[in-house]
């Protein structure tokens, strides 16, 4: 795995954890769209990050 691919993972990882703290606080709120967007987003964060992990990817 080459130095970018790798910082690529760990920026994926850390955004989609970002998301799904967000998330959480927003379903907390009771503010069900945002809540929606923001999980939808964090799953696309997670799935990217786990393509190139395993690297699906060129």
């Amino acid at each position: 795995m080459e130095v970018g691919s790798s910082i690529a993972v760990w920026m994926l990882f850390i955004l989609a954890g970002l998301l799904v703290g967000g998330t959480w606080s927003f379903y907390q709120q009771g503010n069900k769209p945002v809540t929606i967007v923001l999980g939808i987003l964090a799953a696309v964060s997670l799935a990217g990050a786990l393509v190139v992990l395993f690297g699906a990817m060129p």
